[in-house]
């Protein structure tokens, strides 16, 4: 039992169908929907750097000999975004959006049992991702036991504070600044859903 696993047990309130294929979306629906969360949700969560994103993006479409090794937790990141940003633009559960974000995010939970290990910072920004799509899709998850793993895990790496200054731990300030950012995403997060 992974701890994904436990996550995924307990904030599931409908399963998932499997994913329709195995392909990527096309390339241009892609960017679109990719735009749409960096002009609408990623303003109020930038839980992760939007460079990264586009870069992931490129990597993603390169030619396969051109590609460099995609890791689970970008793979999570990628399908999330589409998951989220595609069931943000849906006006109802019959519409393509939304099946296309069920799609989206029936492909990110082959990564999940790495994106959402624990003591990892990309724990957090998955918990997050996860909680985000929640609240836009309430039939499959259940955005409160979401928010309460992802505050954990805020709170068990310590980003609720800052690091001692005199400790053995030396951050830079673009480091530091990351993990205020991440603190305050899922501060804000958790201010929404309770």
């Amino acid at each position: 039992m992974t701890f994904a696993r436990l996550v995924l047990a307990a904030a599931t309130n409908d399963t998932l169908p499997e994913p329709r294929t195995t392909k990527l979306p096309p390339q241009q629906a892609a960017y679109a929907t990719v735009q749409f969360y960096l002009s609408n949700i990623y303003p109020l969560y930038p839980i992760f750097s939007d460079t990264v994103l586009l870069a992931l993006l490129d990597d993603v479409y390169k030619d396969k000999e051109d590609r460099r090794l995609v890791k689970s937790p970008e793979q999570w990141l990628f399908w999330m975004v589409l998951a989220i940003g595609s069931t943000a633009q849906s006006r109802n559960m019959q519409d393509e959006y939304y099946r296309n974000g069920v799609e989206f995010v029936s492909r990110a939970l082959a990564h999940a049992d790495r994106a959402l290990r624990p003591g990892y910072v990309s724990q957090i920004q998955s918990l997050a991702l996860l909680t985000q799509y929640s609240m836009l899709d309430p039939a499959h998850f259940d955005s409160w036991h979401l928010r309460g793993f992802t505050c954990r895990a805020v709170i068990d790496l310590g980003y609720h504070q800052d690091p001692s200054p005199t400790g053995a731990l030396s951050i830079d300030k673009a480091a530091l600044e990351i993990r205020r950012r991440i603190f305050y995403c899922v501060f804000a997060l958790d201010r929404f859903v309770s």
